[in-house]
């Protein structure tokens, strides 16, 4: 891509190796960074320069997800005669030429999981990104069932994911459980009649606090132990994150996201929640409730706290309760916003909305949660949130669970973690009104 031969390392070869076999279907897992989509890219120009009428699809969880792998073919061509274009979702690669001698060599079409536009389209190669992603397996069966009519073949390359009962996750166990699979050191493979498996990764016996064990799950040589020892020590790291995207290790669906000790030490004896003070509110509604409080501070710290309304023995709490919560709350604070999801508050916020406290719609959707779980991850892992050891709130704390989606990483919300989520939600708000919002220097 910088004007120089692209030259495949051993690794790439192995896989490439099997492409030119012929095997119908190719699944490689590996660590992020690890050149996945340069790899998909070139082999999809390649394809469309040698292949008469080739129609190549690139599939992944989003749109702009494939748009990745189109992108990293453009910058390959860069420069030559053989410009791209794109037209109604369709990319196309021409022949040299002008004017009605410009013919097309071959389609790259790209197309999300999320769609079923262009299901009529018979490939001659398909090259899946991410399936991991994927929401389900329905896109990669589809293209499957189309193989055989123009002998295509169908290569993806995914990390490891977090969902081991995924369709990602049940293909890998079939692999491991097929008698011709085999372990190298960290480097899995298995091949049947028409598939080939390709896996780097830890085992259950290594360690993954190492960087140096850790990048012989890393085969591309740009993956560097000095780059590894950098994520691994990295004072805000993603646990999660670390193991499926350097060590190669599927994690279960939903993960612990904060130890004990890294809320304790967040306690303080003065600085907490003082009555007067200018606060952003939210609120978790379920058969409970959980309503959070969060105070921006001159330092850039956020203080915090929270009131957990448990459900009643029998049905859900009354939204007049609520109501004269969040009245007390205005009478205690000076309160700049109450944050509500209307699915849940609507007829109430606008009782509380003519009654002259703030009320601020703020759906409750998962692409929220993904920008405010990585705010308030950001603040705990800097030290910049406080509270006074509420027992409860900590309680809840401690029980919040995470899950990787394919919008991001974010806290799921559950009944034992309504305070949380609607902290998480006050701080972010919160976070955005600071006057000297230095912690994203951090």
């Amino acid at each position: 891509m910088d004007g120089e031969p692209f030259v495949l390392e051993p690794f790439q070869k192995l896989i490439m190796r099997a492409y030119f076999a012929g095997v119908r279907q190719i699944v490689a897992i590996l660590p992020i960074g690890n050149g996945k989509s340069t790899l998909l890219a070139a082999l999809g120009l390649h394809h469309m320069l040698t292949v008469e009428r080739a129609e190549c699809i690139v599939a992944a969880s989003a749109a702009d997800q494939a748009g990745v792998i189109f992108d990293q073919m453009a910058a390959f061509i860069d420069g030559s005669d053989l410009p791209l274009d794109a037209k109604r979702g369709i990319r196309a690669i021409f022949h040299q030429g002008q004017g009605p001698n410009r013919k097309p060599l071959g389609r790259i079409k790209v197309i999300s999981a999320d769609s079923r536009k262009n299901s009529g389209v018979i490939p001659s190669l398909v090259l899946v990104d991410e399936l991991q992603a994927h929401p389900d397996g329905s896109l990669y069966e589809m293209f499957r069932s189309r193989l055989k009519k123009r002998n295509a073949q169908m290569v993806t390359i995914s990390n490891a994911g977090w969902d081991e009962d995924s369709f990602l996750g049940q293909m890998r166990q079939d692999f491991h459980d097929d008698p011709s699979f085999t372990r190298k050191g960290m480097f899995n493979h298995a091949k049947t009649a028409t598939m080939e498996f390709f896996e780097w990764g830890l085992g259950p016996g290594d360690d993954s606090e190492n960087p140096r064990v850790v990048k012989r799950a890393n085969p591309f040589s740009g993956v560097t132990v000095a780059s590894l020892s950098e994520w691994c020590e990295a004072k805000g790291r993603i646990e999660a994150e670390w193991l499926r995207g350097a060590c190669g290790i599927w994690t279960s669906a939903e993960l612990p996201w904060l130890k004990a000790e890294d809320w304790d030490c967040l306690k303080v004896d003065v600085g907490a929640l003082t009555e007067g003070e200018s606060v952003y509110i939210a609120i978790r509604v379920g058969a409970g409730a959980g309503i959070a409080i969060a105070a921006p501070r001159p330092d850039g710290r956020i203080a915090v706290g929270a009131r957990i309304i448990p459900a009643p023995e029998q049905g859900r709490i009354s939204h007049e309760g609520l109501e004269w919560q969040i009245r007390r709350l205005a009478e205690q604070y000076n309160v700049k916003a109450v944050l509500y999801d209307a699915g849940q508050f609507l007829r109430t916020a606008e009782i509380l909305q003519k009654a002259g406290i703030p009320m601020q719609e703020a759906p409750q959707k998962p692409p929220r949660y993904v920008e405010a779980t990585a705010t308030l991850w950001k603040l705990i892992t800097a030290g910049l949130i406080v509270h006074d050891g509420d027992e409860a709130l900590r309680k809840e704390v401690l029980a919040g669970q995470t899950t990787e989606t394919e919008t991001g990483w974010r806290l799921v919300a559950t009944e034992q973690t309504r305070a949380l989520i609607a902290m998480m939600l006050a701080v972010h708000q919160a976070s955005a009104q600071m006057d000297t919002p230095s912690y994203w220097a951090l």
